[in-house]
């Protein structure tokens, strides 16, 4: 299975702001920005199910959690370490 590279998935334009936090992990991901109609894209397209692992500089994390807040406007994707299983 091929996992999306984060900063590629959005044009980084838009109301609704994306935050990445990183569960154990002390690194980051650069906040991104997208429209709302955007979210289809964390939807891998050959399963219909939400991506459960995403790269980010090209390392390899678990997706456990999506957070959406439509007062805020803003996306969180909680990420993790990968288990060997992803690999």
């Amino acid at each position: 299975m091929k996992y999306p590279e984060y900063i590629q998935l959005f044009r980084n334009e838009g109301e609704y702001k994306i935050q990445v936090h990183f569960k154990d992990f002390d690194g980051s991901a650069t906040e991104l920005s997208m429209d709302a109609n955007e979210i289809e894209k964390l939807i891998d397209p050959c399963t219909g199910n939400f991506y459960s692992a995403m790269r980010f500089d090209d390392w390899l994390f678990e997706v456990y959690k999506y957070e959406i807040d439509p007062i805020k406007k803003i996306v969180k994707i909680r990420a993790r370490q990968t288990k060997k299983h992803l690999l």
